[in-house]
Order: structure tokens, then sequence, then C-alpha cells
């Protein structure tokens, strides 16, 4: 296959380089990108202020949906490809694995022309609204996983913190498994934009601060504990906090822990999403999506072509009145 062009971080600058491992195998497949998500979690790491751990060359985007080049079909990409040996996987519980790989960390990812992935990973892309919709699957998967192994079985007044892709779709999930929710904006042009795209779906939409709650989830950016310190100051005694947030690395939780542990209160991590009891997150989460709604138009509806990422980033961390709520890059020049 001739060159194609790909977006990739090295020593800390971001740059066009040319997608590699484009080569035929026998378990891949070749994917031409039409739609890839720019996650909230990989925003921060495609600055060269970034202090984490990153991959060099990294080549980002988990979020993909495209056409297989052999066949046309649309597809979009499960990116945790697990070790398949270990007892994590065994139980169902990939994201748990030791040796996980993902597509966009470990292996190159789809903020590109196109990419090649294990075949395993390819999920046929349902009847959407828009096809669009399937970058979303990421982080409904997310959602769903929340709701369905970290919070309790017993719905009762749900708090959601945040506003990007994971909370929206946290408050979906949620409502259909029988939650009270109120979402916690961080801004009034953030409230108003929720209010408008779940005009349709129960659930409330403040601007801070949330009213007391049974469960609280953290779904918020992580550059300073402050979301959590929000989800454990509006969680009742007892309750449970969820923390979907991929905090940053050397944030720590500036509280008391006392504070914390006389309440009584459980915290409970929910990173990535499973295959777990015979249920898989990401499926799952495509048969959500085929309901589309105004929140999942309003979530993919800041569209640029692939060579405006620097263009997307400097929106994404721009002030909330033109900030997207999320980004897409997509096939057109």
């Amino acid at each position: 296959m001739s060159a194609v062009r790909a977006w990739t971080m090295r020593g800390g600058s971001l740059h066009l380089a040319t997608a590699p491992g484009l080569d035929a195998t026998d378990d891949t497949t070749l994917i031409h990108v039409r739609y890839a998500g720019v996650c909230g979690s990989d925003i921060p790491k495609l600055s060269s202020s970034w202090r984490g751990p990153v991959p060099s060359p990294w080549f980002p985007g988990h979020e993909i949906v495209g056409t297989i080049a052999r066949t046309v079909d649309w597809v979009c990409v499960d990116p945790l490809i697990g070790c398949r040996s270990c007892p994590a996987c065994a139980d169902g519980h990939v994201h748990l694995c030791q040796g996980l790989r993902r597509v966009g960390w470990d292996l190159p990812g789809g903020l590109a022309e196109a990419v090649r992935v294990p075949s395993a990973s390819v999920v046929r892309l349902p009847a959407l609204g828009d096809p669009a919709h399937g970058v979303l699957a990421d982080a409904m998967a997310v959602a769903v996983h929340g709701v369905r192994c970290g919070l309790p079985t017993r719905p009762g007044r749900l708090g959601v913190i945040g506003t990007g892709a994971v909370a929206v779709c946290t408050a979906i999930c949620a409502v259909r498994a029988g939650w009270e929710v109120h979402v916690a904006a961080r801004s009034a042009v953030r409230r108003d934009q929720l209010h408008q795209a779940l005009s349709d779906v129960p659930v409330a939409v403040h601007q801070r601060p949330l009213p007391p709650c049974d469960a609280v989830v953290d779904a918020a950016s992580g550059q300073d504990d402050a979301p959590l310190r929000q989800a454990l100051s509006r969680v009742r005694d007892g309750g449970t906090v969820v923390v979907q947030n991929a905090y940053a690395p050397r944030v720590v939780l500036s509280l008391p822990l006392r504070d914390l542990f006389r309440r009584s209160i459980t915290v409970r991590g929910s990173y990535s999403y499973c295959r777990a009891d015979g249920r898989d997150d990401f499926r799952d989460a495509l048969t959500l999506l085929t309901g589309g709604g105004a929140w999942a138009d309003l979530l993919t509806k800041d569209r640029y072509p692939l060579l405006d990422l620097p263009r997307a980033l400097s929106d994404l961390r721009g002030a909330d009145r033109r900030r997207p709520l999320k980004a897409l890059l997509t096939a057109d020049s």
C-alpha cells in the first residue's frame, strides 16, 4: 500500500508522519479511517507540557470508525487487546490484563488516513443515525461499565460530574438503569448546551453544585483533585463514588482521610470496560448508540479535516463558549 499520513508525537512534538504497520498480515485488517474521535484523555498528552509517560513514537487515536479496505463495510474498533491467557482475560476482565495492549497507545491509532488493527478488534458498525456516532462507542462503553460494575444495584439519585462524552453517556446509561440523574456543568454555557442536548432525556443539569446524592460519578477532566473532592462532598454518608476520571500523574487527594472513611463512603475506580459475565460493554454500547438522539448529534457535530488536528486541539483548550464538547477528525480534505 502507498504511504498514508498519520499524526504522531515524538519528543514532545506533534507532527504528520507516514502511518506505520500497514503491510498486510493474516490476522489484521486494514481500515480506511472516516471518523476518529479526539478522546479527552488524550488531549493533555498531545501537548509538549505533558509530564506523564507516552510511547515514543506515539501514533494516537483509539476512537475509530471507517471502512474495511477490502470490502468497504463500515466498522469501528474495540481498542482493548488482552493476552487471552491470564486469569483476568479468562474472567472477561480484559481491562485488568497485565499484558493489555491498546490501539492508539501500544499499537498505531486512528488519527490517520488508514490504520491496520487486529482483526479480532474490528466490530461491524450497526445502523446508526449517523455513522460518526460510532466514535462514541468507547465513551459509551466506559459509561456502560461504570453503571453496571461500579454503581449499587438499587438505583437512587445519581450525580454526574463532567460535561464531556463519558459524562453524557453515563447520564444516558444511568437513566436507562432507573437512576434519577443530575449532571453538574462547570459553566452556564455548558449547562445550556447540555439542557438542549438532553432535552428528550429525564436528566437535570445544574451549574454546580449537585444536590445530595446516593452515588456520584466523577467523569470530569483530571488535572487536579477538584472533581473528586466535589463528588465526595455531594454523596451521602454510606454512599458510593465511582471514578471514571483519568487523573493526570501526580494528582493527589487533598482531603483528610478521616473525613472520608468516617462517613463510610465507597470509592470505586471504574477503568475502561470489560467483557465479563457473558456481556460485552463495547458491543452493548454500540447497541445503545443505535437510538441516537440530540446528545449524540451534539457530541459529534464539531468535525475537522485530518490535517486540522492542531486547530481542533486549540479549540478544545479554549473558552467554553467556543470549546467543542468533543472533536472529530474526518477523511475530508
